[in-house]
């Protein structure tokens, strides 16, 4: 049947009785017109009178009272549904006294006429409508970015830069140079650089940030208006969802969204509500008093619904599951904000921690700050010494006028202020930025969407993956996996569909299948089914929902509209065919992908012209645990029987085998049968088996033996399949075995590979799940996360009440060997993603569901899925799985840490650059009579550029390579800079320093000898120094490709391999890192020629040109030799704890508690930075 529109069920809507117990297809199908007459009720109530006069009563008391007058509150139905709870109800004094807190009748509904006491309802339980999250407009954006540690710095250094470069341009006379020509006053040049680094940072941060959002939020925009059938004065009427109030008497069908958490009083509903809990089994409701008169029954006792020890019957409907099969009456009892849905939703408006790398990155800007201001200090201060040893009778400066000895203090200030502006790491965020702004735009076209930037960088640190099961790394789709069609010589004709399985497929038997088979199976499924077709399922929108995203390049991606990206990515796209029951829906998959069922005819013709010749319909009972039909054939009548395999089989006493003949099931046969029953099991699988039996020869139906004794025309259920009393005997079992099946929602297509790669990077996977024990166990073992090792260990799988039962300190031991969590709620979730982040780990959380949400929100990293993912979870993500393909987190994974290695690449030159060039203005400026450092401003400035903006540039782009997969991810206390990066800073630092001593102070004796030189050729010389300092940077751009790719050898011969030493290995994958290394070399060249007086710079003779390219190509052998040097041979060398010493006063540490100071001391550090920023 069709999923009907809301204006038709209006007018067929069903009828309902108090005494319903058991619903069947026939219900579903039914069409009862609505009666408008309001003295005709459809719930047999009481006499009219009597009813109006009571329920006048409830709404003129209730029109005399406020808003805040109703007997019970917001929170007190809450404890109804949250948890789930029959003994709340019980306290409450039942179901008739919940309907007179509420002042309502539960067969006459609201009074619609009522409007006051709408409006109380409105005000006292609040509207149905979810709570929001409000974007976040651009300039908020701008202004968030902007309370980084790193920019504030740059910010104070930008200001105090740009004020002393405006004093020098207009608070200072003109200087010519040796040629009388005017020096260009642009010393404010280098403020102005640096406002516009940060402004370039923060509008291309919050710029992606915004684009995501929006692109986002336009994604994820979707109807959630529907209509909704309610009872309101005795009469049903269609409302939209927002107009439903606390007390709303609704009418629920198959197909339904339920809009609202509700108590069912009528009718017989089964709901999946795996979106809520994780639990993929159907949970089947029944009306409120019968669930009470059994809770009733079990007192005393402590149980409650959710009881392993006593299955209660459970009433209540959440907000947001679905209406499988089924229909009934229910009163609302939450709306909105106070829903389980809405709450769900409200907690998800918290602000976001920092990330592990921002953190660090944090630290590295505190520690510069504080070592860059040592630097100063001690440099004005040797400077101011010296200035005043030269203003003091006798000095050089005795004679001065005190303008001039305020222009040379200024200078000595202004040189000090240099070293600190040289050491701020102006291009860090900009190159964090750019490096998070390429691998989003990469990571969308695989298919993953990343709504906050920073979650790209955590998760190539992610050291666990706490996944859910249902819809993550299952289909949410229940599935035929395996089972076996007829027989064949040796046996059963068996198929294997599981994910991973080497079995024979379904279509590798369809030929061997016998065509008479064929349409028994067909005609069982097709008919004994209460499942339909879903009128929202595309199979076009399906397909493309699991397609990757076109390959755009990266720069043609950035200014893609909103509108193309829309037509690549969609969210919630329905891709489940047909609507019902999970197991019927697994079977017409099944006819219609293997047999080609609705190849020419869909499912609703197929039963229309099959409708004649159906005399009996026995709808599924869970009490019989079966369902059939028996059809008129032209021989006599023929009976379809659908069920679990343990009650049809015992009834079945032939098989058809390939040749089409019916043979009789020995005790061989049967027991081959039941091992497939028992296999079934074993693995977690719903087992159901379908099977017809012949009539031959009959006129009229039932077979008198066969009939109802009260009622002839049907046959009685209880004797055409019988559940006990069998013997031996063949003709006892008169059903013939068509198939028996085992149904699972599988594994979805590469989720165990996935799982084996992220193993081999280092993280762990571990299953959350509502699912039972024994399920979990099975689906873990299946996809690897649980090992033959871990089924030897009692705490590698749990229970999660058992879970959270736990002290702090017991979960705290246990969670490293958990893998496996069943039967968890969100809480527990939410716990063990807790426990592990405090135990140090970086863990990431998948989930599609709204139970999902609050781990998913507290996780350093949040999945959610793009497809079958709730809005909920996915407003809690911060990654979206576009395709719900599993091995998209594999990606992100490699991403993450190409994210997290361009960075540390680009840290690793900077340091290198900020180190030599601070060191080389201190030392040149103590040196110098004139207190000038070698490098003029302008010159520091174009240095700037280069380990700036251009090395982010060509750092941040590089293309993730498989080797990342294959090492350990550093976790959440990793320092930022490893000892090898150390090592490369030190050494080339020291290279660097070498390098431009000898040419500052002894250069001109190797080109002009020891005689006396011009003031031109004395520029030449630090026109030598500089480009010589520049060409050394542009190679050690070079050996910056290279990071840590050997650190686990520690042998000279081990380390001697491409993969660490070829700093060329894959160059040309990144056009990007060409083209900017042609713009630097070409940019220097220009300015060595044409820079003139700006850059200060004399021409430069052949010898002065080769002396600088030799001596910048030093890196190289530089970079090569430090790379051979083990890691440990530098650890034990180096003076670890008299550098931890140094750092420790250097930085003021001594200024903290003395305990926590006395403790930083004893540490013993692994690394030489472990202690540079504590």
């Amino acid at each position: 049947m069709a999923p009907q529109t809301p204006a038709d069920r209006a007018v067929t809507a069903l009828t309902l009785r108090p005494d319903t117990t058991n619903v069947d297809a026939a219900s579903v199908n039914s069409a009862t017109p609505l009666n408008d007459n309001s003295d005709e009720l459809t719930h047999e109530p009481a006499p009219l009178a009597a009813i109006k006069q009571t329920f006048t009563g409830l709404t003129t008391s209730a029109s005399r009272k406020t808003a805040h007058q109703f007997a019970i509150t917001p929170a007190s139905l809450t404890e109804l549904h949250d948890p789930k709870s029959l003994r709340a109800l019980y306290n409450i004094g039942g179901f008739s006294k919940l309907q007179a807190l509420l002042q309502v009748n539960a067969d006459t509904g609201l009074d619609d006429s009522d409007k006051h006491d709408a409006e109380s309802r409105l005000a006292f339980f609040g509207a149905n409508r979810l709570p929001t999250k409000s974007q976040k407009s651009f300039l908020r954006l701008c202004f968030e970015a902007m309370k980084d540690k790193v920019l504030i710095l740059l910010s104070v250094a930008a200001v105090v830069s740009l004020a002393l470069g405006l004093y020098e341009t207009f608070g200072e006379e003109t200087f010519y140079d040796d040629e009388h020509k005017p020096l260009p006053k642009i010393d404010y040049v280098e403020g102005v650089a640096i406002l516009v680094a940060i402004f370039i940072v923060v509008i291309v941060g919050a710029a992606n940030d915004y684009q995501k959002e929006r692109q986002f939020a336009k994604l994820n925009a979707k109807k959630t208006d529907r209509d909704i059938i309610v009872i309101r004065g005795g009469q049903q009427k269609l409302i939209s969802i927002h107009d439903l109030l606390v007390g709303d008497i609704i009418n629920l069908q198959t197909g339904d969204v339920v809009p609202s958490d509700c108590i069912l009083f009528n009718g017989e509903i089964e709901c999946d509500e795996s979106a809520l809990t994780g639990e993929s089994a159907t949970i089947k409701k029944a009306p409120v008093k019968l669930a009470l008169e059994y809770y009733e029954l079990q007192l005393p006792t402590d149980e409650d619904l959710g009881s392993a020890k006593i299955k209660f019957k459970d009433p209540y409907l959440i907000s947001g599951s679905k209406v499988l099969e089924g229909l009934g009456n229910a009163i609302v009892t939450a709306v909105g904000k106070n829903s389980i849905h809405g709450r769900t939703m409200l907690s998800l408006n918290t602000e976001a921690e920092t990330t592990p790398l921002q953190e660090r990155l944090d630290n590295l800007a505190e520690g510069i700050s504080k070592y860059g201001f040592l630097a100063a200090l001690v440099l004005f201060v040797v400077l101011l010494i010296r200035f005043g040893v030269n203003i003091a009778p006798g000095g050089r400066f005795a004679d001065y006028v005190p303008a001039e000895k305020g222009k040379v203090f200024m200078d000595i200030l202004i040189t000090a202020i240099t070293i600190v502006v040289v050491a701020v790491p102006e291009g860090l965020p900009l190159a964090v930025t750019l490096a998070l702004a390429f691998a989003t735009t990469r990571m969308a076209q695989n298919g993953n969407l990343v709504r906050v930037l920073k979650a790209c960088e955590t998760m190539g640190g992610a050291t666990t993956i706490c996944s859910d099961k249902t819809g993550t790394l299952t289909e949410n789709r229940m599935r035929i996996v395996r089972g076996f069609f007829g027989l064949q010589n040796e046996g059963p004709l068996s198929f294997d569909d599981s994910v991973g399985s080497e079995g024979v497929k379904s279509t590798e038997i369809l030929d061997k299948i016998d065509p008479n088979l064929k349409i028994f199976l067909c005609t069982n499924i097709s008919l004994n089914s209460t499942a339909f077709e879903n009128s929202e399922y595309d199979e076009e929108k399906a397909h493309l929902a699991k397609q990757k995203p076109k390959q755009v390049p990266f720069l043609k991606q950035l200014f893609q509209s909103h509108d193309q990206i829309q037509q690549q990515m969609e969210l919630g796209t329905v891709i489940e065919p047909y609507v019902g029951n999970k197991t019927e829906s697994a079977l017409l998959i099944l006819a219609n992908d293997l047999f080609n069922l609705f190849g020419s005819k869909t499912l609703e013709q197929h039963r229309h012209d099959n409708l004649a010749n159906i005399v009996q319909i026995i709808p599924f009972e869970s009490s019989r645990k079966w369902s059939g039909i028996v059809m008129k054939i032209e021989n006599g009548f023929r009976l379809y029987v659908k069920g679990a395999a343990e009650i049809v089989f015992k009834n079945c006493g032939y098989q058809f085998n390939t040749e089409g003949q019916s043979i009789a099931m020995d005790r061989t046969l049967r027991d081959k049968c039941l091992n497939c029953i028992d296999e079934y099991a074993n693995d977690a699988l719903r087992a159901i088996a379908l099977g017809h039996r012949d009539f031959v020869g009959l006129e009229s139906w039932p077979p008198k033996e066969l009939a109802y004794a009260d009622n002839e025309s049907e046959a009685d259920p209880k004797l055409l399949v019988q559940d006990k009393g069998f013997s031996s005997n063949t003709q006892d079992r008169p059903l013939t075995l068509d198939s028996i099946v085992g149904i699972q929602d599988p594994l979805k297509e590469g989720v165990p590979e996935a799982v084996l790669q992220c193993q081999k990077a280092g993280v762990s996977v571990r299953m959350v799940t509502g699912d039972n024990l024994i399920t979990a166990k099975a689906i873990s073992k299946s996809c690897y996360i649980l090992t033959p090792n871990d089924l030897s260990n009692e705490f590698a799988f749990m229970e999660g009440p058992a879970f959270r039962k736990l002290s702090p300190k017991e979960r705290a031991r246990i969670a490293p060997d958990l893998k496996v969590l069943a039967r968890s709620s969100p809480e527990d979730k939410r716990i063990l993603v807790d426990t592990l982040r405090k135990a140090g780990e970086v863990v990431a959380v998948t989930g599609d569901g709204t139970n999902d949400a609050p781990a998913l929100k507290l996780a350093d990293i949040g999945f959610s899925m793009g497809i079958s993912g709730t809005e909920v979870a996915r407003e809690a993500s911060d990654i979206i799985l576009m395709t719900d393909d599993f091995n998209d987190i594999v990606q992100a994974i490699k991403w993450g840490r190409t994210v997290a290695i361009s960075i540390k690449k680009f840290i690793q030159f900077q340091l290198t650059v900020n180190i030599t060039a601070c060191v080389l203005t201190f030392v040149s400026a103590v040196a110098s009579s004139e207190n000038k450092s070698v490098l003029t401003a302008v010159q520091l400035l174009w240095v700037n550029l280069i380990m700036d903006t251009l090395a982010a540039l060509a750092l941040a782009t590089d293309k993730p390579d498989d080797s990342f997969l294959n090492r350990k991810p550093l976790g959440r206390h990793a320092p930022l800079i490893s000892t090898s990066m150390w090592k490369m800073i030190i050494g080339q630092s020291a290279t660097q320093l070498i390098i431009t001593f000898i040419l500052h102070f002894e250069g001109s004796q190797l080109f002009f000898g020891d005689r006396h030189i011009s003031n031109h050729e004395s520029q030449q010389m630090n026109a030598l120094t500089f480009n010589t300092f520049v060409w050394l940077q542009f190679w050690k751009l070079v050996v910056t490709r290279k990071l840590d790719e050997a650190d686990d050898i520690n042998t000279v011969r081990g380390r001697i391999t491409r993969e660490n030493l070829d700093f060329f290995q894959h160059l040309f994958r990144n056009w990007y890192f060409i083209t900017i290394a042609l713009i630097i070399a070409g940019c220097q060249i220009l300015i060595m020629f044409v820079g003139g007086a700006a850059f200060s710079i004399a021409r430069q003779t052949p010898a002065q040109w080769a002396t600088a390219i030799v001596c910048g190509w030093l890196s190289i052998p530089a970079g090569l030799i430090i790379r051979i040097i083990p890691n440990w041979w530098v650890e034990k060398i180096f003076p670890t704890r008299a550098f931890n010493k140094f750092i420790y006063y250097a930085g003021f540490n001594f200024l903290k508690k003395k305990k926590k100071a006395d403790e930083e001391l004893e540490e013993e550090p692994n690394t030489i930075y472990d202690n540079v920023h504590d």
